[in-house]
């Protein structure tokens, strides 16, 4: 049984180079397919698949540190969990078993292969609120949607710079429709928020500092910045568009009293 290192705590000179990160990210995800098992990227490794002619924005917008990527994440299914200890291991990784004992029916954390850590979130991302994956992993080769992307930062009710970076980058170098070809999609975005008024303030209230923090962000034109503040109102627009469910209607007039 090998040891669990933290990236951080991996000296930089052997530390993996970023295109490292991003042929493991692929080969992983290829060959789970092959076994059956769906898992897609999450988090920066997927914005650089889905964007790789805007990556000189994202390094501009200082995302990422001496050691570029911490990790890989995958979203996957519970009915792919029975299996993918042994496959991860046939991929070079270790399973912490500690994380096993806590959280194994909704995260894995790997670890020893050509990356230092491998986190795999099972059917949802469950923070502040839920991001919920369940038949929606199809949807691209390799990472989440653009939708679900969003989705995992506009439910951050703390949110910091880098987050509100991502949302910045996600808004200027993508467009908006009512599916998942390589765009965001808004119905999607707003038929999640109808129902759950708590998720729906906790994004709305995100778009709004979003318009804020952008003024803020030297390494933007202004016309990147516009743009941002345009997708953030047209978000809003579509959302508030989407009629609210009775569940949401009853729990708004609560709103943000303890319950």
């Amino acid at each position: 049984m090998g040891q669990f290192i933290l990236p951080k705590d991996i000296p930089l000179d052997q530390y993996p180079k970023p295109e490292v990160f991003l042929e493991e990210g692929k080969r992983i995800a290829e060959a789970a397919q092959q076994q059956g098992i769906v898992m897609r990227v999450m988090g920066p490794l997927a914005l650089h698949y889905y964007f790789p002619d805007d990556i000189d924005l994202y390094a501009k917008l200082e995302r990422l540190g001496e050691r570029y990527f911490t990790d890989i994440d995958f979203a996957t299914y519970s009915k792919n969990r029975r299996g993918l200890v042994k496959f991860m291991e046939s991929m070079g990784y270790e399973c912490d078993l500690q994380t096993m004992a806590m959280t194994g029916t909704t995260r894995h954390i790997y670890f020893g292969g050509a990356v230092p850590m491998i986190d795999v979130f099972i059917d949802k991302l469950d923070y502040c609120h839920e991001v919920s994956y369940v038949g929606r992993l199809e949807l691209d080769p390799w990472s989440v949607s653009l939708a679900d992307i969003l989705l995992q930062k506009l439910q951050i009710w703390e949110i910091n710079d880098k987050d509100l970076k991502d949302i910045e980058f996600l808004f200027i170098v993508s467009e908006f429709g009512d599916d998942d070809e390589r765009k965001i999609n808004q119905s999607y975005i707003a038929k999640r928020f109808a129902d759950d008024w708590g998720f729906w303030y906790t994004a709305t209230t995100n778009l709004d500092r979003v318009k804020q923090h952008v003024d803020t962000v030297a390494a933007l034109t202004d016309e990147e910045k516009a743009k941002v503040k345009q997708m953030a109102d047209h978000l809003r627009a579509r959302i508030d568009a989407e009629p609210k469910t009775k569940g949401w209607e009853k729990r708004a007039k609560k709103g943000t009293k303890k319950i």
